[in-house]
């Protein structure tokens, strides 16, 4: 086997090409370095791609753009960031964090401390489910990467394999993100109702509370949250919070907002857009902890920490309830509200196609976050094609629905044939039996 070459086309000067370079020089690794005299730039400017350089040749292949160099490098030599490392230093950080603010709540013997600091507690599973999709995420990657080898190495694969039955197939990791939103969300429900229950017992105990660590407790658990949540990469609870519908307290600051920038104009670019209901929490939940110390120094008495408590109980029920459902109801297999009109027209496109006669038992729900599946039997002439109304069908589908069972059958036939597809969400290849197997380097033919 040739071992990998590297030859970097840059001019004779340091700039752009450099970063490329260091990242050369730090992983060890020996490269060409083809530097080109400004007098002869014209003369080769034809050659690269895009006629500009730095252009980084890697065993025949030519990339251009700095950046995209760095980053194909970095990710050669795996020297690029790590998204699961800073996620992990977070999770112990969060951890830690957690220790120290719930003895500082049970010193206090403030409900409403206790109620605000179980946020760390929705934090370690916020993490946990970023780290359970970053991993799900490379070995998706990994698989695709390794079919998409042995599709390539394999030249006798058709595009179609006839059989009798369908071999059992598996879906393997992919719901298991939406799992893991579910019982995030509804553990920071029961959590809520547990923190009624105690408000109410503590209120009737009448027990004093003690506000010294009233402040620095809040303030930990408010850094700490907000660092979870806007520096942990989450795309499984990103699309919940994009696709779910929003909480009644989201829709009520946002009225706020909206009614504050039509007196001050200028606030409009950083109050109006939807605010991320994690984050929101976190700051009313401060709000109400502040306030509550306030009152407590009063001597308003101990009701006013048994209402900021309720008060942080409803508001992180009403929080995680939109989500809980929407992640439920892909659970359940259900098809998404808002995929049901392009559903409805793509399959009255593919009913009008010629040789269909009729579509039946038409079933879609979502697999996992932006992930469709989908079942239908399409009965079709006598004298048509069936790969032909396959592939016709198929391709009126294909850009809604990520996997897709296909039942074709003829009115005189007996014998019936069934095939499945699955896509990468990132390519659309339409299916032709006029193209070898090996240029559909987007899906899988499974029948």
């Amino acid at each position: 086997m040739a071992t990998s070459t590297y030859k970097l086309f840059y001019l004779n000067i340091r700039a752009r090409a450099e970063v490329s370079r260091l990242i050369f020089a730090a992983a060890g690794q020996k490269f060409e370095d083809v530097r080109i005299e400004r007098n002869d730039w014209l003369s080769n400017k034809n050659k690269m791609p895009l006629g500009q350089v730095p252009v980084l040749e890697y065993n025949g292949t030519k990339l251009p753009q700095s950046i995209s160099i760095a980053r194909f490098l970095a990710k050669q030599f795996q020297l690029a960031a790590s998204h699961s490392r800073s996620a992990v230093i977070i999770t112990l950080a969060t951890l830690a964090s957690c220790v120290v603010v719930f003895t500082m709540a049970g010193q206090t013997n403030s409900m409403a401390l206790q109620a605000f600091c179980s946020l760390c507690i929705f934090d370690l599973l916020f993490i946990g489910t970023g780290l359970l999709t970053i991993w799900n995420t490379e070995t998706r990657t990994k698989k695709n990467d390794h079919k998409l080898q042995s599709a390539k190495n394999d030249s006798s694969t058709s595009l179609f394999i006839p059989s009798q039955t369908l071999a059992t197939f598996s879906y393997g990791t992919a719901r298991f993100e939406v799992l893991a939103v579910f019982t995030s969300t509804m553990l920071s429900i029961l959590g809520a109702f547990f923190i009624l229950k105690e408000s109410i017992e503590n209120f009737l105990e009448n027990e004093p509370i003690d506000t010294e660590y009233l402040m620095p407790a809040s303030l930990i658990t408010f850094v700490m949250h907000l660092i979870a949540v806007y520096f942990v990469p989450n795309p499984s609870f990103d699309h919940v919070i994009a696709a779910s519908s929003s909480s009644w307290l989201q829709e009520h600051v946002s009225d706020m907002f909206q009614n504050l920038c039509h007196y001050i104009p200028g606030l409009s670019r950083l109050l109006l857009p939807r605010i991320n209901p994690f984050a929101l929490l976190g700051w009313c939940d401060l709000a109400i902890v502040l306030s509550d110390l306030f009152l407590l120094r009063m001597s308003y008495g101990n009701f006013v920490d048994t209402l900021a408590s309720l008060l942080i109980a409803f508001m992180t029920f009403g929080t995680m309830v939109p989500m809980a459902i929407y992640s439920g109801k892909i659970l359940l297999q259900t098809t998404p509200s808002h995929m049901i009109g392009q559903l409805d027209k793509c399959l009255h496109e593919a009913s009008r196609l010629d040789g269909v006669l009729e579509l039946r038992n038409e079933h879609f729900w979502a697999l996992s976050f932006g992930t469709l599946v989908g079942s239908l039997h399409v009965r079709c002439r006598r004298d048509a094609d069936e790969q032909l109304v396959l592939a016709h069908v198929w391709n009126r589908l294909a850009n809604v629905v990520q996997i897709l069972t296909i039942h074709v059958f003829k009115d005189d036939w007996l014998r019936h044939q069934t095939h499945t597809f699955m896509q990468s969400q990132t390519s659309n290849p339409i299916p032709s039996t006029n193209f070898p197997a090996s240029q559909y380097n987007g899906f899988v033919v499974v029948t």
